[in-house]
């Protein structure tokens, strides 16, 4: 693209002159007699250097730079002098120019001044580019990161208002309906009309919808096509957003002066922000879903788990005490009521069992909170003093951390861990259990190992699902809830549990948590 010159004199003759002599040096020349008229034509189109006589009437080229530059803060301008004084070029230097030459001057005089302000004017433009693709992909990136449809919306607004030349920016949302455009967010400088609030998604709109993606991803190089808006002006581009070619919302972005249209850099700038903001939305509405779908199956287990407690608990008693009634004079009749009221103490276990699931997972952790592994151990190894003594387990410990979790919490997992060696451990044999920890960075890694009866590598994901039994409940009792429950507790805390193990060659369970001040105890 030829370099656009914007020649002001008042002179007819001197301005024609240069106008003719620049032409044939590659110049793109508008010439203007008057400043007023000058700056008019700077409202409507963009130009590289403004090359303007310091003295005319009604406005000196001094003043009418500094009008420039309101409109064009990176216009560069060179100011024409008949009288060269070191006052008139500390003058000009202070309005903003770059530099001014003498009346009369040849085209040799000229021509190094203007290559010099054409090269300042590229170069302003290319770091105003990157200084926007810089800013685009940081805000993309945060928007990306972001969760709240509201805040993703402010913050595309926000961005795209930082784009050079920006006077309205509206983003808008299509409803769930797919009939009508409703709008998120908008940002607009004093004299911008308001933004329609509602916009119909017309057939012309949707037929238009693939055809303004197609010559954005062509990186514009073309003519747009036809715009639905009945006001379409150059100086306001309009960006789908989609995802997976699914219309989901628009970006409009308007530039100061209407006639002027938009950089090409600042298209696909727009372009690439508008892509980030669909994926963003997108996921965001996909959580926002899941997060009530969930909030409403916690409360709906939760009220079924507290509601069904109490008539569980009713007919494990009853059938205790149809069970002793019938005990000598029925023996099948107690037998059966004995077998019920068994199912239904396993029914309730598995109840409470579902309770401190979900509470695991709702609970608010306190990130500050630490504890001492080797005390949680201790209390864990004392609630399960019976099942030790029963078994005969043996177990080892070595030396062990403090981390970042409540001890209650980290206790309950031990608990389950150890609870599950000892169940689960060789026909005929007492368990042997080893605890131990080590330490990777900014976490510790506690291990449970075991020489029980192992896992094949098949289950090792399913056994952390809830009610997820491998084994007969006549070999080994249990409702499957144990290793859920401390995968929640430990992930509630930033952390992780895997097993390690293989069928016949017992198992060791690892549980990742931050670390803490604080040595081994």
């Amino acid at each position: 693209m030829r370099p656009r010159l914007l020649v002001v004199d008042d002179e007819a003759r001197q301005m024609e002159a240069l106008r003719r002599t620049l032409a044939p040096e590659g110049y793109d020349v508008t010439g203007c007699l008057d400043p007023h008229e000058a700056l008019a034509a700077l409202r409507e189109q963009s130009f590289d250097v403004l090359l303007t006589d310091v003295m005319m009437p009604g406005m000196n080229g001094i003043e009418l730079l500094a009008a420039a530059l309101e409109l064009d803060p990176d216009l560069v301008g060179v100011m024409m002098t008949g009288q060269g004084t070191v006052g008139t070029a500390v003058e000009a230097m202070k309005a903003g120019a770059l530099d001014y030459i003498l009346k009369p001057f040849s085209l040799s005089a000229i021509r190094p001044v203007l290559a010099r302000a054409i090269d300042v004017r590229r170069l302003r433009l290319e770091n105003i580019r990157l200084r926007e693709a810089v800013g685009i992909h940081e805000l993309s990136t945060a928007i990306a990161r972001s969760l709240d449809s509201a805040t993703i919306l402010e913050r595309v607004a926000d961005a795209a208002f930082q784009q050079r030349r920006a006077r309205d920016v509206r983003v808008y949302v299509i409803n769930a309906a797919g009939t009508e455009l409703r709008l998120g967010a908008a940002r607009g400088r004093g004299g911008a009309p308001g933004p329609a609030a509602v916009l119909p998604v017309t057939d012309a709109m949707a037929a238009w919808v693939p055809r303004q993606r197609e010559w954005l991803d062509d990186d514009a190089t073309t003519d747009p096509p036809e715009s639905p808006d009945p006001v379409a002006l150059p100086a306001r581009l309009s960006v789908p957003m989609l995802v997976d070619g699914r219309f989901t919302g628009l970006l409009v972005f308007e530039a100061a002066g209407p006639h002027r249209p938009i950089a090409a850099g600042q298209i696909r700038a727009l372009t690439v922000l508008a892509g980030a903001a669909a994926t963003a939305l997108e996921v965001s509405t996909l959580l926002e879903h899941l997060r009530r779908s969930n909030d409403d199956l916690r409360k709906f287990a939760w009220a079924a788990s507290h509601d069904l407690q109490e008539p569980l608990r009713e007919v494990a008693l009853n059938t205790q005490f149809l069970a002793r009634r019938h005990d000598a004079a029925d023996p099948e009749s107690a037998a059966l009521a004995l077998a019920a009221a068994d199912s239904a103490r396993r029914m309730l276990a598995m109840v409470q069992e579902l309770r401190t699931f979900i509470e695991a997972g709702t609970m608010a952790v306190d990130i500050g909170a630490t504890a001492d592994s080797g005390a949680a151990l201790d209390r864990a190894i004392a609630d399960l003093r019976e099942a030790i003594a029963g078994s005969g387990a043996d177990i080892a410990r070595g030396d062990l951390p403090v981390v970042r979790m409540r001890e209650t919490d980290l206790t309950q997992v031990l608990r389950r861990l150890l609870d599950n060696a000892i169940k689960f451990r060789r026909p005929g044999s007492a368990p042997c259990i080893d605890v131990g920890a080590t330490c990777d960075g900014g976490e510790w890694t506690l291990s449970v190992r075991d020489a029980g009866i192992g896992i094949d590598p098949t289950y090792h994901a399913q056994i952390f699902e809830p009610f997820r039994r491998l084994n007969r409940r006549e070999d080994y009792d249990g409702n499957g809830m144990g290793l859920p429950v401390c995968r929640r507790l430990v992930e509630a805390y930033g952390g992780r549990v895997w097993v390690e193990s293989k069928e016949g060659e017992g198992a060791r369970f690892c549980v990742s948590v931050p670390a803490a001040s604080g040595g081994p105890s």
